[in-house]
């Protein structure tokens, strides 16, 4: 067996592995969710194993194929919709609406074990949880058609904490936030990813713009916070091993506070396995990094591969990576519009089919936005952090009023750039058509780089 999982042509065996375990758990959900949605995955799983077979063993390829099935058929339990009570984790906080995973659900006067994950619509949609804490809920229970699959509206609630220390960072920057008045600012949402505070049509403009990555925390926001964090604990010149273990640590308490977001859980778990083979000096090239962090996830939660968030993180990601070597050695200009461009043109298949739009200004507007807006955003309100962490008051009081300002300002521009520029709109039938021929071109492609880049 481990001769058969050694025998490969590609120093990234896990990126095909995991798309392996991702088709076989997306066939086994789209026959259990839609009547036909598995016959279009099931065609397309055989050119991916096709693909495949040239970097990684076939037999291979087939036994985490088999196991993706195997892990969504034991998870995907679909209880029937009425009135309920549940208990749960809260794996993701938020305000007004959460989501719980790993829980009991009492229906019909038994209590049954639902390791799906579930959106629960709080009663109050002014309260606010954390990850980790213990969340009970009556409500009555809905299937919904996105991840995650089924919803809660909770007719009453209640939250306690399991360990302070994880629900603590969450905690206090909700409470510097209203401190300082930016609870409400599109600044905030750069930071937290919580948009709920944003009104409704100024969200529906920045996703018909494409730039609704900049307003979650993503990728970029755990990388920058990373290499912040790294950086200066090498400038007070603390120890390699150190430095990595502190680095993790405290991304680990960022990465809570802000949800935590998929593409935020994804990007940790990233740094989290490169800084575990960097410890041991054992190098491992990206996309293995990638595939093996996506299949820590696809394989703790079946059903997040059904997320349009996490397939967006991941082909993104992956096409990036794929494309490093020849972005790297370019201007740093052509550096900024290659990232978005690549970036744009993975999710278009994605985008098509979930939401039948396409965006002409998302790859211009990242380019223009990230420097001018993100960027100081994500800054400023780190910099609210360290200064009153010392005391220093004042100074993020003049921060919070710059951040303010500016929030003001980029909702203005953003809101006439929607006006100017509206997102193409296609129909459901032809968009996911097209989305899955365009993914096929993509996989055409992939296969005639054969290992290269």
């Amino acid at each position: 067996m481990l001769e058969i999982l050694r025998k490969r042509n590609t120093p990234f065996p896990f990126l095909f592995y995991l798309l392996a375990t991702m088709l076989g758990e997306l066939i086994i959900f789209s026959s259990i969710w839609m009547e036909s949605g598995w016959l279009p995955l099931a065609i397309l799983a055989l050119p991916v194993m096709l693909i495949s077979s040239k970097q990684v063993s076939p037999f291979a390829w087939v036994l985490f194929f088999l196991m993706g099935c195997l892990a969504q058929v034991i998870t995907l339990r679909m209880p029937d919709p009425g009135k309920v009570e549940y208990v749960g984790y809260v794996s993701r906080g938020g305000t007004g609406r959460i989501e719980a995973s790993s829980g009991r659900l009492l229906s019909d006067g038994e209590w049954i074990y639902l390791p799906l994950a579930v959106n629960i619509d709080l009663s109050d949609r002014n309260a606010v949880a954390f990850p980790g804490q213990i969340v009970w809920s009556a409500g009555r229970l809905e299937r919904s058609d996105t991840y995650p699959l089924m919803t809660i509206e909770s007719e009453a609630e209640g939250c306690i904490d399991r360990f302070e220390i994880i629900t603590f960072p969450g905690r206090h920057f909700a409470d510097l936030l209203t401190k300082y008045e930016l609870d409400n600012t599109i600044a905030a949402a750069v930071f937290t990813g919580d948009r709920k505070h944003i009104e409704y049509e100024l969200r529906r403009t920045i996703s018909d713009l494409g730039i609704a990555h900049l307003f979650a925390v993503s990728g970029l926001h755990i990388g920058v916070m990373y290499l912040l964090v790294h950086s200066s604990l090498s400038f007070l010149m603390v120890g390699r091993n150190s430095r990595i273990i502190a680095s993790i640590s405290l991304l680990f308490l960022y990465t809570l506070s802000t949800g935590p977001a998929i593409s935020a859980l994804r990007t940790f778990l990233m740094l989290l396995c490169y800084s575990i083979f960097r410890i041991i000096d054992y190098r491992q090239h990206p996309l293995n990094i990638l595939g093996l962090s996506g299949m820590v996830m696809v394989m703790v939660q079946p059903s997040i591969v059904a997320s349009i968030s996490f397939q967006l993180s991941f082909f993104a990601t992956a096409a990036l990576l794929i494309l490093l070597p020849e972005i790297e050695n370019r201007s740093l200009m052509c550096q900024a519009f290659l990232v978005g461009a690549i970036a744009q043109a993975a999710i278009v298949p994605l985008s098509l089919a979930a939401f039948g739009t396409l965006s002409l200004a998302g790859i211009p507007l990242t380019i223009l936005m990230v420097p001018m807006f993100v960027m100081p955003s994500y800054i400023g309100m780190i910099a609210i952090l360290v200064s009153d962490f010392l005391g220093i008051e004042g100074v993020s009081y003049f921060i919070s009023g710059s951040l303010r300002t500016m929030s003001n300002i980029m909702e203005k521009v953003t809101a006439a750039i929607g006006e100017v520029i509206p997102a193409i709109q296609f129909e459901a039938f032809p968009a996911y058509f097209f989305s899955l021929f365009v993914l096929f071109l993509f996989f055409i492609a992939f296969w005639h780089l054969g290992h290269k880049p």
